[in-house]
């Protein structure tokens, strides 16, 4: 499996597929460490690599998301307040205020809780994936070894 195939396949669909069945916590758990395996692009290491987390994660952030989200991280403030939360607890915290609505701005902030739309966020890490394997076609970030047992993996995915 290619490193496109395997960001298109592991991330990008995952989260759409869960995203048609409304598990919409379940889909932001998979984008925000998608978002982090998508920043271990960007450096030489193995994706297994231990202790990049932060590092990745601001990395994919800054250089793939840019805008709101990149202000938002200021102080890795995204990074804890999301990806800290999800991967140690399951939960997102309670700075962060889920939403499927379409009248609710996504990543505005009130009170110091940022809203946060699922949807809107798939979008937006399904541009940054095209970018990135835009950079991967033209040299500009690495190839990464994927793992043998991904093919087996996507049968409990799809």
């Amino acid at each position: 499996m290619t490193s496109s195939e395997y960001i298109d396949q592991f991330i990008i669909s995952q989260a759409k597929k869960l995203q048609e069945q409304k598990f919409y916590l379940a889909s932001v758990m998979v984008l925000t460490i998608g978002l982090e395996v998508m920043g271990g692009f960007f450096d030489k290491k193995p994706l297994k690599s231990p202790m990049q987390s932060k590092l990745r994660f601001k990395t994919a952030i800054d250089k793939l998301m840019g805008g709101m989200y990149s202000k938002l991280n200021h102080d890795y403030y995204l990074y804890e307040v999301m990806r800290n939360h999800m991967v140690h607890s399951l939960m997102i915290s309670k700075y962060i205020k889920l939403t499927v609505s379409e009248n609710e701005k996504h990543l505005s902030v009130s009170d110091k809780i940022i809203l946060f739309n699922p949807k809107v966020f798939l979008n937006d890490v399904e541009k940054a994936a095209t970018r990135l394997k835009q950079l991967l076609v033209e040299g500009k970030v690495y190839e990464k070894r994927i793992s043998d047992n991904a093919e087996d993996l996507l049968k409990f995915i799809f």
